[in-house]
């Protein structure tokens, strides 16, 4: 019954507890509607074991979380190292020396005298 529903107990004529809900105007023999502790230890039970299978459910999901977030971590350090790498070399290739060696590779020779065209306009564009 919902708890807004007043309620009357009163006994009757032999003498069980009755139950007269004064909105319907039904009478119910409380009596007969207890639960015995058989049905209370059940049901305590019932819940210990609910709550206990959601308790490993979670921790199981929360482990799982922890190794994931371990993993993508070692993939995180990974990259930075890489990257790390990377930039070594770059800056290795850009070094004088190198850039040195790959022009007497390339046949390249150095220019002397550097002449600079200057256009009356300043602007130049390609016609199509």
């Amino acid at each position: 019954m919902p708890p807004w529903v007043k309620i009357r107990i009163t006994l009757g004529p032999n003498m069980s507890p009755l139950i007269k809900n004064q909105n319907q105007n039904k009478i119910v023999d409380v009596s007969r509607v207890s639960f015995g502790i058989k049905t209370f230890n059940i049901a305590i039970i019932c819940l210990i074991i609910v709550t206990g299978f959601l308790y490993l459910t979670q921790v199981n999901a929360s482990a799982v979380k922890g190794y994931i977030i371990r993993d993508l971590e070692m993939k995180r350090e990974e990259a930075k190292l890489a990257n790390r790498k990377l930039e070594l070399q770059a800056a290795g290739m850009q070094s004088v020396g190198a850039v040195s060696d790959k022009i007497s590779q390339l046949g390249m020779v150095s220019a002397d005298s550097v002449e600079y065209l200057q256009l009356p306009g300043g602007e130049v564009a390609v016609a199509r």
